[in-house]
This record gives structure tokens, C-alpha cells and sequence, in this order.
């Protein structure tokens, strides 16, 4: 299978050094630095103490990699506005696209079940008119991707996560060969891609913990803190119930399937990747993990007053360091 990576960054550089040593014909989409040591030598990842090498292609034009089988999106759903002008040379009549953003991202809409409530218009929905040149719907796929990896240097990737998993449906939820395929070659490079029913559900399933850890984070400047501080704690609480309940309100209610003991005792001691950004000055991803939750519980009337609070303190965070523009 040809097999495009599109950013070769922490979570790019392990998929295409994953897929490359699994068989497939990999290449990648990288730019500066980045293209520069991939040409020079290959992809690394570091992982369990091993270096794992990979020669990929590498290229900053999508036209000198052609058509592929499987294109996976990588990047931060900051970037997808310009990778929606990249891509036509990577998509053939018989290429699938994955998009493995966190929070809620352009195809949401698209191929929406019936008898789902419909969303709020979201800014990141207008970028389907650009995909969708391209595109037809049955070539989206949706993915929600669990791997904590961070670049060491360009071109250099180490893996921090136990569990490695990339979870891909179409985005009407039907199971088409195109699906099975890209999920068979995920499983045979060690990366976990289990069946799904309804994408949207995991997309909720992972977006209610990152609404809610990610934007307190940036707030207090210490994730430790929606652990160690009783009072804050209650206040991460109350966020990732009224999240759980917007979610119910649109049709996917994953309550039962969080794990909350998880999220408020475990992962809120990692540093989000929304807090390295604020800190690294680099654009942060708050109109799709922060502000949409707060769309969607208005749009259904669902009150959530915590989640509106603690959402606008961190988009005017992210406003004032240049990081975030509001549409």
C-alpha cells in the first residue's frame, strides 16, 4: 500500500516510521528543518530503549510524491487550512484520507446519521467546501489517534506512550474495504486500530477529557494542580460532567465508557500538548477543543457554566500571546 504521512512531526515521524518497517511504500510531507534531515537520514523513532530507522520519501510538494492508497493527516487542526490546498496531487479516485486532529474538526457534518442532532456552525466547517473540492465524502475518513510522542530533534521522534492506537471509520459510520485495509495495516505495524461503530462517539470519548484538562492546564500553569488541589479538582469535575452532558445532548452519550477516575487522577498529570503550545508560543487549537464544546451546549441548551467560564479566561489567554484568532 502506498502510504503518505502528511507532517512528519511527533506523531507523523512514529506512523511513517511504523508503516515503513510494516511494508508499506511510505512518504512523506514535510517542510524546513524537518525535510532537510529526512532527506539526509531517513526517520527515527525511539522506542522501549530501540532505535527504529525507516528511508522514506520526503518531499515539500505533494506533486513529486503523486497519488496514494491512504493519506494520513497529522497536523494540528491549526495547519488544515493549508493543507486543504496541498493534497489534490496526493488523492486519486481511490484514495482514502484520514484526518487524526484532536477535538472537533471539519468533517464532523459530513455524513452525520440520521436522527443525530444537528451541529452549531462552527468556523472549522467552512473548510469542508475546500476539502470537498477534491474529495468525495466516501474517501473522508474520520480518526482518533491515543500516542504520546514528542520530536527530539528534526526528524528524530520518541515514542512516551504505552498504548499506540489510531481508531478510523468513515464518516457516515459505514464499513467499507478501503476502512478495513488502512485498519489491517495499522494493526500489522504494532499500531492498535480496532473496529469502530460510530466515530463521532470516540471523537466525544477523547474530546471530553481534553476540553476540560487541556484549557485548566493553561490556566493554572500546572496540571498537577487539577490533581493535588481539592478545590480545582472539583472544578475539573464539574467541566468533564457538563461535557459528558453536551455530548448526550447530540446523541453520544459515552458517560458510561469514560473513565473518570482515569482522567482526573491519571492523565491530568501529563502536560497537555495545549499548554506546550501557550508555552512555546505556537498556534493552540482552541476553537476546536475549547470553544466548540461550549457551541454545542448552547446549541442544544444544555447549561454549562463551568465549561463557558473557564473556556473564554483561556481563549482570551490565547488571544492576547497572538496564539489564537477568533473567526
Amino acid at each position: 500500500m502506498k502510504a503518505c504521512i502528511v507532517g512528519a512531526g511527533a506523531i507523523g515521524g512514529h506512523v511513517a516510521v511504523k508503516l515503513a518497517r510494516a511494508g508499506a511504500t511510505v512518504s512523506v510531507l514535510a517542510r524546513g528543518a524537518t525535510l532537510e534531515a529526512i532527506r539526509a537520514n531517513g526517520l527515527v523513532l525511539e522506542q522501549d530503549g530501540q532505535q527504529l530507522h525507516a528511508d522514506v520519501k520526503a518531499a515539500d510538494d505533494a506533486q513529486a510524491l503523486g497519488p496514494q492508497d491512504l493519506v494520513l493527516v497529522t497536523t494540528k487542526s491549526t495547519a488544515l487550512g493549508d493543507i486543504a490546498r496541498q493534497l489534490p496531487p496526493l488523492v486519486g479516485p481511490h484514495t482514502s484520507v484520514a484526518f487524526l486532529q484532536n477535538g472537533v474538526t471539519w468533517w464532523y457534518p459530513l455524513g452525520l446519521p440520521a436522527g443525530k442532532p444537528r451541529p452549531p456552525q462552527l468556523p472549522m466547517f467552512a473548510l469542508a467546501d475546500a476539502f470537498l473540492r477534491y474529495l468525495r465524502p466516501e474517501q473522508v475518513l474520520g480518526g482518533i489517534i491515543y500516542s504520546a510522542n514528542e520530536v527530539l530533534r528534526p526528524g528524530v521522534v520518541r515514542n512516551n506512550s504505552p498504548r499506540n492506537a489510531i481508531e478510523l471509520a468513515a464518516v457516515d459510520d459505514s464499513e467499507r474495504p478501503a476502512v478495513t485495509a488502512a485498519r489491517a495495516l495499522l494493526e500489522q505495524a504494532g499500531i492498535e486500530s480496532p473496529a469502530v461503530r460510530e466515530i463521532r462517539a470516540n471523537l466525544w470519548l477523547k474530546l471530553v477529557g481534553n476540553a476540560c484538562a487541556s484549557p485548566l492546564s493553561v490556566a493554572m500553569g500546572n496540571p498537577s494542580a487539577l490533581v493535588n488541589d481539592p478545590a480545582l479538582n472539583a472544578v475539573y469535575v464539574r467541566m468533564l460532567k457538563e461535557c459528558l452532558a453536551v455530548a448526550a445532548a447530540h446523541g453520544y452519550d459515552v458517560a458510561d465508557q469514560f473513565d473518570l477516575t482515569r482522567w482526573t487522577q491519571h492523565r491530568a498529570r501529563h502536560k497537555p500538548s495545549m499548554l506546550q503550545d501557550y508555552e512555546a508560543g505556537r498556534a493552540m487549537e482552541v476553537g476546536e477543543m475549547v470553544l466548540a464544546p461550549v457551541a454545542f451546549a448552547r446549541a442544544a441548551g444544555v447549561d454549562a457554566p463551568t465549561l463557558e467560564a473557564v473556556s473564554a479566561i483561556v481563549a482570551r489567554l490565547a488571544i492576547d500571546k497572538g496564539l489564537f484568532t477568533p473567526a
